[in-house]
C-alpha cells in the first residue's frame, strides 16, 4: 500500500495586499464603518463573488487587456521621449 505524502505545514491561506483607489477604498471603508475586519471580509467577498462568475478564458482575456494596456504606455513614453 501506497504512503500519503506529508502535507506541508503553515498558514491554509496566502496574504496579498491590493491597491485600490482612494474612492473606492473610502467607499468600502464607510460601507465597512471603518472595522478593518469587516473591510477585510468585504473586499474578500467580492472578490470571491466575482471569481465564481468569471470563466477561465475571461480572467485570462482580462489579464491580456492589461498587458495590452501596459505596452501601449510604454509605446506612449517612448514616442514622447523621441
Amino acid at each position: 500500500m501506497a504512503r500519503k505524502g506529508r502535507r506541508r505545514g503553515g498558514p491554509r491561506y496566502k496574504r496579498v495586499s491590493l491597491s485600490l483607489p482612494k474612492r473606492l477604498y473610502l467607499i468600502l471603508n464607510g460601507i465597512a464603518m471603518g472595522d478593518d475586519k469587516k473591510l477585510n471580509r468585504l473586499i474578500k467577498g467580492i472578490l470571491e463573488d466575482k471569481l465564481q462568475e468569471s470563466t477561465v478564458a475571461e480572467l485570462e482575456m482580462y489579464l491580456r487587456r492589461l498587458e495590452e494596456e501596459k505596452e501601449e504606455k510604454e509605446e506612449e513614453e517612448v514616442q514622447e521621449q523621441s
